[in-house]
């Protein structure tokens, strides 16, 4: 993983920094090769700028998928 030193992390804002790393997380993910989603890529960097809780985005997903199984 790519760090940036504290003087180059001042050039940025903070959102930039947060996007920044949640592309990196992406291109991690792709190289084992896991597609993300531009809906999931967003719903990373909302977390991550803690925005949305990673608790109630897990439980959404849970639900979701719950949900899904029980109507087969």
């Amino acid at each position: 993983m790519l760090w940036l030193s504290l003087e180059e992390n001042m050039k940025y804002t903070k959102t930039q920094l947060l996007a920044f790393k949640v592309r990196q997380a992406v291109g991690s993910m792709a190289i084992e090769g896991i597609q993300v989603s531009k809906q999931s890529e967003a719903t990373m960097l909302e977390v991550a700028a803690g925005r949305v809780s990673g608790k109630s985005v897990r439980e959404q997903l849970v639900a979701k998928y719950k949900q899904a199984s029980s109507a087969s």
